[in-house]
């Protein structure tokens, strides 16, 4: 009877179990789709060695981003973790398919399982990562299949841990890589990937549309963290892409990966069959997640200098770098057909070599100024990497026509940080204004002296001698030279435009510079006496609101994106001669461009007309554009990659070195200097003496 009973007991028993079961399996595929809209089926649920098994798992999302298969997964829950042991697991996730809200999910099924985070043990696994299964079915999306996955992961709110090891499957290969947690220097984790080959077109096939399509190559020496803090290194062989419909082969080099950007000391490669260099680095990384898709500023400026230059014709080479943020420099070689010729259809090719620099203006850390030679209208001159050197620019070009080997004396008009240092004069300037934006305009002095009843025109700044009204400041230099004709009132500010004059001599003798005005010989008006009050006013028309700095130069070359023929040009007979060219333009958007042709060199680069640099300019999208002082006087500096101070990053004409100039327009930058590309580039140095 008691054995009877006994064995009703263990039938029941078993039957509840049984029961206990099925119930815990119904309740957890029911809990796993109300949390997460998906479908979930489990084959068998029993329980062993103080564990939950499942049978036969399959879990598909909503969106169907997420897909997970496994045979057979044991579940314990210990310390808050629930691990899981996953035998022959397939895991497919689809990357745009994923949800804000599915990790939040996830967390609630783990949590329902009784554990705030998850362990998960792997045992020869495949994991395939597709791009997107909206766009295309699942089995036809770019993909890449991770198989023999084995190790450890263990994920909490708090912190990844990894331990594992996998095959990524490239066509009939297989490359291993190394999957470990690091937590040493990383106070929030991170994991390091390593791998000693792994090929490129297959990684590529998960990035977003991002205007680059990698279609060849590997990656070598792969070691890369990622986490918190993101860092590492891997170098490029053999890569090919399309960027923008231009065709980019035979990439190679160490590319260097930090938390805020992604450089390098030297990429080679091809761009569309020409010779290609890449150098520098951007810094503007804000999220490594949405990076391939959307870029970032300094990326697509670095993708526009490219392209750009890919639309010129017959190019025979090609370099770029980064300078700063907001900062872009390029340089090619091409070849054109001589269009001074009669019949430029049986020419030659004749040789160019052209460099550019991009600013964008909206960007926050630059700044524009102007810089001059000695800091004083009259000065021995100075050269422009000096300058720029001097005052800690990132890059620049030459500035106005001057005084050559005489006084250098600039012949347009200058403005320095907002203030007017030399006047302007019948000839085009150009200003840039606090927001960047440069206005091109022929500009004037409208002022006028008051005192004893007469109302005297100041049509000038800093002009020595006067022939009219000027006004004289101490940026003019130290000395007056004698000027017969010509007196000199020196002037004491009261207040405003209220000044007194403290003497007044004629300049028939070396007189000290000091803040006055200078009365010409064109005027008829009697000087003011000592002790005479004067009010004095006078503004540049057009004005131009918050101006920050303004340079002389012309001609004007581009108004409208149509040619223009400047009337009141510098040195007209250069019109239609092929030299040594450099101007500042526009675009729609207001980035600037920094634009000079090389010279007088044949073998080299023969320069252009104002007219063929018209045309270039406009090739490049330039609306407007003014040149500055050309021939020997043409030199553009940047900051290298890896460089402190700038470097000449053209050749001079003057037998190759530097010339000796009045005033450049440089670029400065507040941003600090990039730390992934720390080795100096190398740079053309001129050092011997000019040559006038």
């Amino acid at each position: 009877m008691l054995a009877i009973a006994a064995g009703v007991v263990v039938v029941i028993l078993a039957i509840l179990a049984l029961l206990r079961d099925e119930i815990e399996r119904t309740a957890l595929t029911w809990r796993c789709h109300a949390l997460t809209g998906g479908e979930a089926t489990i084959g068998a649920l029993h329980h062993e060695h103080g564990g939950t098994v499942l049978d036969r798992v399959r879990f598909v999302s909503a969106d169907r981003a997420v897909t997970v298969e496994a045979r057979r997964l044991a579940l314990r829950t210990a310390g808050g973790v629930v691990d899981v042991g996953a035998t022959s697991p397939h895991v497919t996730i689809a990357l745009d398919g994923i949800q804000a809200g599915d990790l939040a999910a996830a967390r609630s099924v783990v949590a329902a399982l009784g554990g705030n985070g998850v362990g998960a043990t792997l045992a020869a696994g495949t994991l395939t990562l597709v791009r997107s299964v909206r766009a295309e079915p699942l089995d036809a999306a770019p993909s890449i299949v991770l198989d023999d996955v084995h190790g450890s992961l263990a994920l909490t709110p708090a912190r990844t841990r990894a331990d594992l090891a996998l095959n990524v499957a490239g066509g009939t290969q297989h490359y291993p890589v190394s999957v470990r947690s690091v937590e040493a220097d990383l106070p929030n984790g991170g994991v390091e990937i390593t791998a000693d080959t792994l090929p490129l077109a297959t990684l590529a096939a998960l990035l977003p549309s991002s205007g680059i399509a990698f279609d060849g190559g590997m990656l070598r020496r792969v070691d890369v963290i990622a986490g918190p803090a993101v860092r590492g290194r891997f170098t490029l062989e053999g890569a090919s892409a399309r960027l923008e419909g231009n065709a980019i082969g035979a990439i190679h080099g160490e590319v260097a990966i930090a938390s805020n950007g992604i450089g390098s000391q030297l990429l080679g490669g091809t761009l569309n069959g020409v010779p290609l260099e890449l150098r520098g680095e951007i810094d503007d990384v804000r999220d490594w997640a949405a990076f391939p898709k959307e870029g970032t500023r300094d990326a697509r400026a670095l993708v526009r200098m490219v392209t750009s230059i890919a639309e010129q014709p017959n190019l025979k080479w090609v370099n770029v770098d980064t300078t700063a943020p907001g900062v872009t420099f390029g340089q090619y070689a091409m070849t054109a057909k001589d269009p001074i010729l009669k019949h430029p259809e049986t020419s030659a090719d004749i040789p160019h070599v052209v460099q550019l620099i991009a600013v964008d203006p909206h960007e926050p850390t630059l700044r524009f100024d102007t810089a001059i030679a000695s800091d004083h209208v009259i000065s021995s001159g100075e050269r422009t990497s000096q300058l720029g050197i001097r005052t800690h620019a990132v890059a620049g070009v030459n500035g106005d026509y001057f005084d050559i080997g005489r006084t250098y004396e600039p012949q347009g008009m200058l403005i320095r940080s907002g203030t007017l240092v030399r006047g302007p004069t019948d000839r085009m300037a150009l200003v840039i204004d606090r927001a960047g934006k440069v206005t091109f305009a022929e500009f004037h002095l409208n002022g006028h002296a008051r005192y004893g009843g007469r109302d005297v025109p100041v049509t000038q700044l800093n002009t020595w001698p006067a022939g009219d009204a000027t006004v004289i400041t101490r940026d003019y230099g130290t000395v007056l030279r004698p000027a017969p004709g010509v007196t000199f009132a020196a002037l004491a500010p009261l207040g405003g435009d209220r000044y007194r004059v403290t003497s007044v001599r004629d300049a028939d003798r070396e007189l000290a510079v000091t803040f006055g005005l200078a009365l010409g010989p064109k005027l008829k008006a009697l000087p003011p006496k000592p002790g005479t009050t004067i009010r004095l006013q006078y503004a540049l028309d057009p004005a131009v609101p918050d101006l920050v700095t303004g340079i002389g130069g012309g001609p004007l070359l581009l108004k409208n994106g149509e040619w223009y023929d400047d009337k009141h040009a510098p040195a007209p007979d250069e019109r239609d001669v092929q030299w040594p060219v450099v101007a500042l333009g526009t675009r729609a958007d207001q980035t600037l461009l920094f634009v000079a042709v090389d010279g007088r060199h044949p073998e080299r680069s023969i320069g252009m007309t104002r007219p063929e640099f018209a045309e270039m300019l406009k090739r490049f999208g330039v609306t407007d554009a003014m040149a500055l002082d050309s021939g020997g006087s043409v030199t553009m500096v940047s900051r290298a990659p890896g460089n402190a101070d700038v470097t000449v990053r053209n050749v001079p004409s003057d037998n190759s070195a530097e010339r000796y100039i009045s005033d450049a327009l440089f670029v400065y930058s507040s941003a600090p200097a990039g730390t992934i590309v720390t080795s100096p580039a190398p740079s053309p140095a001129p050092t011997s003496p000019p040559i006038r």
